[in-house]
């Protein structure tokens, strides 16, 4: 059975920090749901931005990165 939880490779747009976003489809108690989008915090510079989650999504089996945030 696949997983609920899906994962994005973020990059913020105002510090460039890169990371991994997992979330819940529908669901989020962290951010703004904008359809494909979300308004959240970046983990680095704490400045709130638009990510684009559904477009960046990636493959957490083969994809890997040094910051993660979201559910396990």
């Amino acid at each position: 059975m696949p997983s609920v939880v899906q994962t994005s490779h973020l990059q913020c747009k105002k510090c460039g920090a890169e990371f991994d976003y997992r979330f819940v489809p529908g669901g989020s108690l962290t951010a703004l749901r904008l359809g494909k989008s979300r308004y959240m915090r970046c983990p680095v510079c704490k400045k709130w931005s638009l990510f684009n989650i559904w477009d960046t999504r990636v493959d957490p089996d083969v994809h890997h990165c040094e910051l993660t945030i979201g559910p396990s």
